[in-house]
């Protein structure tokens, strides 16, 4: 499959059956014609529980929650326009959530919203380009610009120092793989056949990722993988959580993993069940972030239309 035909965000649940990508297209399109799945983007505090404080909800796909670094906003990736391809970055002030906002209007493609700390008020994002190329680009309210020239990016998550953990998709070279970017532009291949899980811990020179057991079939379960980019060392370390697709860092720099309506933090590199939302949520949470400094959480609730 070419980077042209490849997934922006894909459906949030592939990668648990036979990691083939799906077409943002073919994903956003099948959903505004059959309504086949909904994604509900809920937010609040968590510190002993989760306390829910909104809800948004849409006719359109919605996926990709993230909250700006001073905490007044959430922003997610949403479905915007006439074509399949159509996505903006929304926002929502989380001190007047009613109204939503669009951080900018583009003809492209942009998913994967993440915070930057410079300049204030922009996020690094993955752009479908005309021509189909996914890079990394910088956008804000007032400007945008090319930040990372490598094509086939899937999914990014920055480390402490310019560089950079990411999902490559598959291309003539091979199949979708984990790669490590120096801040100098040197890549490093860690692993193939990935799940689209990636995760950075601060402070530290630790990037996880998921994949089958080393020697496992490409389709088979998905373990926890750890790279130490001081060290240029890549180890596996534990199955995830039974239905286990995604990964986030919480404020005080655990690792925590999604599994059905469950949460689970790494603790002595084994999943120990810390929260469970099923209260808020009556399918399946398919992707969930932490503020990276107060205890907010935002997550997916994903639910397949009866």
């Amino acid at each position: 499959m070419s980077t042209e035909q490849a997934a922006a965000d894909v459906a949030d649940s592939f990668f648990q059956g036979s990691m083939k990508k799906i077409i943002i297209a073919a994903a956003v399109a099948a959903f505004s014609a059959h309504g086949a799945t909904t994604y509900e983007i809920h937010y609040g505090s968590l510190a002993t529980s989760f306390v829910e404080q909104g809800v948004l909800r849409s006719a359109e796909y919605q996926n990709q929650p993230e909250f700006s670094l001073d905490a007044k906003r959430l922003l997610w990736t949403a479905h915007a326009g006439d074509g399949d391809l159509a996505t903006d970055i929304r926002y929502v002030e989380l001190a007047n959530p009613k109204q939503q906002h669009t951080l900018r209007t583009t003809p492209f493609g942009e998913f994967s919203a993440t915070a930057l700390a410079t300049p204030n008020g922009s996020y690094s994002v993955v752009r479908v380009e005309k021509d189909g190329t996914q890079r990394i680009w910088r956008i804000s309210e007032h400007a945008e610009e090319l930040l990372v020239d490598l094509p086939g990016v899937g999914y990014h998550v920055w480390g402490d120092h310019g560089d950079l953990l990411v999902f490559l998709l598959e291309d003539k070279t091979g199949p979708n793989r984990a790669a490590y970017r120096h801040a100098d532009g040197r890549l490093v291949t860690l692993n193939s056949h990935i799940g689209r899980a990636l995760a950075h811990l601060p402070n530290t020179e630790l990037f996880y990722f998921t994949a089958p057991k080393q020697g496992a079939a490409a389709d088979g379960d998905l373990w926890l993988w750890q790279y130490d980019a001081k060290t240029n060392s890549t180890k596996q370390l534990t199955p995830m959580p039974r239905g286990g697709v995604d990964l986030a860092v919480t404020p005080t720099g655990q690792l925590w993993a999604s599994a059905g309506t469950s949460l689970y933090a790494l603790t002595n590199q084994q999943w120990q069940p810390v929260a469970d939302l099923g209260q808020q949520c009556q399918g399946k949470v398919s992707r969930f972030k932490f503020h990276r400094q107060q205890p907010l959480l935002a997550f997916v609730c994903e639910k397949e239309s009866v």
